[in-house]
């Protein structure tokens, strides 16, 4: 994440109405404005310092409160911090709308004197200074927990971008553009390694794209070795996340060339580069992404930082570029994990025009490398379909004695077998892993909403406390809401968050458990629904989500009853994929046999039901 400079000014404004009534002290930190309208005055520092946060005291009459409070309810909250010193009388005090003010630091019923004001003043800022502080750290952790989600959401769909391209050079277009976007790098590149005609490994430049400069590259081909950053991680297998490329240690096996930059006036500097590691754990290219340009400050909202942010001169590298977050060695990991999976899969399409058969027994390996719980199913599946055919080839007495397999009929009841869960392939993977009733990131998010609505809650709390605290000290002898009451609310509602927690991660377990789901969740909701949860931008946060209730509410096993209709589209997907073969006559039953592959004796079964 890119360092966040602070970009506040501060402001003392006086109305000019009781500048006789007050003795400011010369020597403050922040520059004092006197003026005859203080709403106007805000607006004029707003518009002239455009993305910068105002803290500011004003110092106004008693009666001036409403109109100044009314202008700062409308204005946008996340720049503007402030607090007011009021200057009335002792009517003025006495007068019950004084228990409804709000951001008053004091209040002063006659003139006060230097030293006095002074450290009211100081007291003042020091309290906006931690509001502020607040809300840049609440804003830091909201933007980090939003890129988090992004992260995820893109993890996901990467891979069903993967699994669903063909064609290998598109398919490495995607790979590096949805790698950039994801880190908000500005240009990267693809290698792949290669045997040449004696059996040397060898590293080949395939794609490059780098978007704030036009360069046309051609393939080429270099030595497998330690000496370039490319070679290295080729050859080693590690994740190297290189701050600056020009400040390497020059005891590292591997160094930098600039040759690249100073051909196109670019400077490279912040790099990350991983290996694209197929499902056999062998290195089958490099995946190499320079100059993060990913900012999570807040200031600028950007849809997609590597493809919006253009690097033209030194200053625009200085700027905008970054460290890659050490969060992408390992997402980039899993990129480079699912983008070898997609290359190998392509080459084993591509296989199909020479080896038929052999085609469908990698494509099956293939399939089931996905998920490592049913590795070598198919093939088990293959093997007991032919030993039971040949089997019944053996019988010569009873029912069976007038059923014969042919060779043929054999081999398309194998060939069935291989391909009869090949329709999982359109099926999402997470299904297939699908562990408890919400998926690990479902989890993960709805935790995260339920400790945000706990720090929520703390800071609604902190804020009553501080409000009772500040009451306390500027109007001694009212009464208010009790604290120690304050916080025996603030512990019970807390305690009852937590124990909505545990309950929501006990009723994510795929067990059958003491009551019914539906009643338990209706309950929590109930419960949920009595707390306010307010996100950043001032809107009501949905704690559970329908998509949550879908699942926890599930009775017995994993999956909802979309899911599980999903995993059972399988057998459709399978059929609808092995008749687009074009079978030759004696294999022409194949789609059929894979189709009703589930279907059972007594109809039980799908996804027709069909009895024998």
């Amino acid at each position: 994440m890119k360092s966040e400079k602070k970009q506040i000014i501060k402001k003392i404004l006086v109305h000019d109405s009781i500048k006789e009534k007050i003795n400011i002290p010369s020597t403050l930190e922040a520059p004092v404005k006197v003026c005859n309208n203080i709403t106007r005055e805000m607006d004029s520092i707003l518009v002239e310092c455009d993305g910068y946060s105002l803290l500011t005291l004003i110092i106004i009459p008693f009666n001036l409160y409403d109109e100044i409070h009314k202008y700062l309810n409308l204005t946008d909250y996340s720049r503007i911090f402030y607090q007011m010193i009021l200057i009335g009388s002792e009517e003025n005090l006495i007068n019950d709308k004084i228990e409804r003010l709000y951001h008053i630091a004091d209040f002063l019923t006659e003139k006060a004197g230097e030293h006095k004001l002074g450290f009211i003043i100081r007291k003042s800022f020091s309290i906006i200074e931690k509001h502020y502080q607040n809300e840049q750290k609440k804003r830091w952790y909201y933007n980090r927990l939003m890129d988090s989600q992004r992260d995820q959401e893109d993890l996901i769909n990467i891979g069903k971008a993967l699994s669903a391209e063909k064609k290998q050079d598109q398919l490495l277009r995607l790979i590096l553009s949805l790698s950039k976007k994801m880190t908000g790098a500005d240009a990267g590149s693809i290698y792949l390694v290669e045997d040449d005609e004696l059996g040397r490994k060898r590293l080949r430049f395939k794609y490059s794209h780098t978007f704030s400069r036009s360069i046309p590259l051609e393939e080429y081909v270099m030595d497998l070795n330690m000496n370039s950053i490319s070679g290295y991680v080729a050859t080693t297998g590690e994740v190297l996340n290189i701050p600056d490329a020009y400040k390497i240690d020059e005891l590292s096996p591997y160094s930098f060339n600039p040759y690249f930059d100073r051909q196109h006036n670019y400077i490279s500097r912040s790099m990350i580069v991983v290996p694209m590691k197929n499902h056999s754990d062998q290195i089958i290219g490099v995946i190499q992404l320079i100059n993060s340009k990913e900012d999570l400050s807040g200031h600028i909202q950007y849809d997609n930082e590597a493809f919006q942010i253009k690097l033209e001169n030194k200053e625009d590298f200085d700027r905008y570029v970054v460290t890659f977050d050490e969060k992408y060695n390992s997402l980039l990991e899993a990129i480079a994990g699912q983008a070898a999976i997609a290359i190998e899969n392509n080459r084993l399409i591509n296989q199909i025009q020479t080896q038929f058969e052999e085609f469908v027994k990698a494509s099956v390996t293939a399939i089931e490398s996905r998920d490592p719980a049913t590795s070598g199913h198919s093939f088990r599946v293959a093997e007991i379909c032919r030993e039971l055919a040949q089997a019944v080839n053996n019988i010569d007495q009873g029912y069976l004695k007038d059923f014969f397999f042919s060779e043929n009929d054999i081999k398309e009841l194998e060939f069935a077998a291989l391909l009869h869960d090949f329709g999982k392939v359109y099926i999402d993977l997470n299904i297939f892993r699908k562990a408890k009733k919400l998926f690990p990131v479902d989890l993960t998010n709805l935790i995260l909403r339920l400790d945000y609505l706990y720090r929520f809650t703390e800071l609604k709390f902190s804020i009553r406390e501080k409000e009772f605290l500040a009451h306390t000290l500027t109007h001694p002898g009212k009464s208010m809401e009790p604290l120690d009451k304050i916080e025996s609310e603030k512990k019970y509602i807390l305690h009852s968050i937590s124990e909505i927690k545990n309950e929501l991660i006990r009723l994510n377990e795929p067990t059958i458990t003491d009551g019914d789901p539906e009643k338990l969740l209706a309950d929590i909701i109930d419960r949920i629904s009595s707390l306010e949860c307010i996100d950043i931008s001032g809107r009501s946060l949905e704690i559970l989500t329908e998509h949550d209730k879908l699942n926890l509410k599930i009775t017995r096993g994993s999956l909802n009853p979309v899911e599980r209709k999903e995993i059972e589209s399988h057998v459709i997907e399978t059929y609808k994929f092995v008749s687009k073969i074009p079978w030759p006559p004696e294999y022409k039953n194949i789609p059929e046999i894979a189709l009703r592959h589930h279907e059972m004796l007594d109809g039980s079964g799908y996804p027709d039901g069909q009895t024998v």
